[in-house]
């Protein structure tokens, strides 16, 4: 896809509605698709709350032994692979597909792990980097002037930027064949280029973070209350399904419908008036798309290709 050079030129993008069917509006269409799967989501974050509490011990007993703050963030490294479970099965319910919870969420993990992994320890690296920047330049700002106050409002801007960049990785890993560093360019730019669906994204978590730390003050208690009920039921599929409904149109639109573009329809403008000397069968194979979706991503047709011309089955 050589026209694709801006994000990156990914080898092998997942499928969404079809664009040619009448689309409601967006509002309306997030909260038919929420009450319709309701239920699922419910399901999901179940499954998703069992690593999360394994990982949330593992915190609170390295922060028992060793006290420091640093530290005790440590262990939901480890929670980051379970994280290929929970966007895949949202991504479909974001773009209105069917998704089986277990058996999708399990082998989004094993397939993503890797680069989940990787990403987990990149994004505890930077953000106690980031966090302590923000505390340090604060703190020189209010004493030794303009130089760290400006320095303090770029490690704001950072982290706003780090922040939009997370909409978009884990959705982009487990829907596209690339690596790391393509997926983080790609991320920047969309953190860019859809800045208006990231700010509506952070101010809907901080109204709620905000609502909450406001509320708490009024009656801890039932916040608590409140707080342990949506963490058990709902609170993680829900914000991945906000997240990804939000994004995934974005992504489909710039990487996706690109990639499903036949073949001679990329390369037509470059053609001109040229007349075909191909024969009829060649046309039509060129007229198909030169990707396809195998197993919950776009990969080359050429790749999946038996000896006898034909595809493998998707599996997905």
């Amino acid at each position: 896809m050589s026209g694709f050079s801006l994000f990156g030129g990914y080898q092998k993008p997942g499928p969404g509605v079809s664009k040619d069917a009448p689309q409601k509006p967006p509002v309306q269409r997030f909260f038919e698709v929420l009450f319709r799967k309701f239920f699922e989501l419910v399901k999901l974050n179940l499954l998703f709350l069992v690593p999360f509490a394994v990982v949330a011990i593992l915190s609170y007993l390295v922060g028992l032994v060793t006290g420091q703050a640093f530290l005790w963030n440590l262990p939901f490294v480890l929670l980051s692979p379970f994280l290929a479970g929970l966007t895949f099965v949202t991504r479909n319910y974001a773009r209105e597909e069917h998704a089986f919870i277990a058996s999708d969420f399990k082998d989004a993990v094993l397939l993503n792990w890797k680069q989940f992994s990787i990403h987990g320890i990149i994004c505890y690296v930077l953000v106690s980097l980031i966090t302590f920047c923000i505390r340090f330049y604060y703190t020189l700002a209010a004493s030794q002037g303009t130089l760290f106050m400006v320095l303090f409002g770029v490690s704001i801007a950072v982290f706003l930027v780090f922040i939009f960049m997370q909409y978009y990785i884990p959705l982009m890993i487990v829907t596209f064949d690339l690596s790391l560093k393509q997926i983080y360019k790609n991320a920047f730019i969309f953190a860019i280029i859809g800045l208006w669906r990231n700010i509506l994204l952070t101010a809907i978590f901080g109204a709620i973070l905000f609502l909450n730390y406001f509320l708490y003050y009024m009656n801890p208690a039932l916040v608590l209350l409140i707080n342990g009920f949506l963490v058990l039921f709902f609170a993680f599929s829900f914000s991945s399904f906000l997240i990804n409904f939000t994004v995934y149109p974005l992504i489909e639109k710039l990487m996706i419908h690109p990639a499903l573009e036949p073949a001679d329809a990329q390369s037509s403008e470059s053609e001109g008036g040229e007349e075909s000397t191909e024969a009829e069968g060649e046309e039509e194979k060129k007229s198909e798309p030169e990707y396809v979706f195998y197993q919950g991503k776009l990969v080359k047709k050429s790749t999946l290709e038996n000896d006898d011309g034909s595809i493998f089955q998707d599996r997905s």
